[in-house]
C-alpha cells in the first residue's frame, strides 16, 4: 500500500530552486544534503514544505547530463504541480504579486469546483493553487468525459446500464476495465451520492 507521493524535480541549480521556493513562495527546507567537488560546495538535493505540500529538488546525475542539457531549453519542460489549498488563496495570490512571482494563469473558476491560478518557476515548472468553491458557487457539469450528458440513473437495473455505458466508453480510450469501473462509480458518487456496488 502506497503512504505518500512528492515530485522531485530535476533541476540544474538546487540552490536556486531552494532560494525561489522558500523566499518566493513561502516553502521551508525540511531536508538538505550537500556535495563537495573540485573544491566546491553545492547543494546536491532539497526537500521543501508548505502545509502538507512536498516538493523536492535534486542535482541530475551522470547519465542524466545530456538528457538535462536539451530538456533545459525547451520553451516548458511539460511538469508541474497541483497544490490544493484549504483557505487564504487570495492572500497567497497576492504574496505571489508582491513577490514578482510570474502568474501564467490569473485566477478563474475550473469546472471540477475549485478556483486556481497558475505560476512559472525559474525552471519552467508550472504550479497551479487551487482551493474549493463554496457551495452554490459552481454548477457541477453532468458531462461524463466527453460521452455526453449522464442523468442520474433510477432504480438499480437503469444504474447498472449506465455504469456498463460509461465503462465502455473509457474502455475505448485503452483504459483497463478494473480502471474505468473504479473511476465510473467514483464519478458517479461524486455527482449523484450513487452507492451502487
Amino acid at each position: 500500500m502506497m503512504k505518500s507521493c512528492m515530485p522531485m524535480f530535476v533541476v540544474e541549480s538546487v540552490e536556486n530552486a531552494a532560494k525561489f521556493y522558500s523566499e518566493k513562495l513561502g516553502f521551508d527546507v525540511v531536508e538538505l544534503a550537500t556535495k563537495k567537488e573540485d573544491g566546491r560546495s553545492y547543494i546536491e538535493y532539497v526537500l521543501l514544505k508548505k502545509g502538507k505540500c512536498f516538493i523536492g529538488f535534486r542535482t541530475p546525475s551522470s547519465g542524466e547530463l545530456a538528457e538535462m542539457s536539451l530538456v533545459k531549453h525547451c520553451a516548458g519542460r511539460g511538469a508541474g504541480v497541483y497544490v490544493e489549498m484549504k483557505k487564504g488563496f487570495d492572500k497567497y495570490l497576492e504574496r505571489c504579486k508582491r513577490k514578482r512571482v510570474e502568474i501564467l494563469e490569473q485566477p478563474k473558476k475550473q469546472p471540477w469546483g475549485v478556483v486556481s491560478f497558475s505560476v512559472k518557476d525559474p525552471f519552467g515548472f508550472k504550479i497551479m493553487f487551487a482551493q474549493p468553491l463554496e457551495e452554490g458557487e459552481w454548477t457541477p457539469t453532468t458531462e461524463f468525459c466527453g460521452m455526453g450528458p449522464v442523468t442520474k440513473p433510477g432504480g438499480a437495473e437503469q444504474e447498472a446500464r449506465t455504469l456498463e455505458d460509461m465503462i465502455s466508453w473509457l474502455k475505448g480510450f485503452g483504459l483497463l476495465r478494473r480502471v474505468s469501473k473504479k473511476f465510473s462509480k467514483l464519478w458517479l458518487k461524486k455527482m449523484y451520492g450513487s452507492k451502487k456496488r
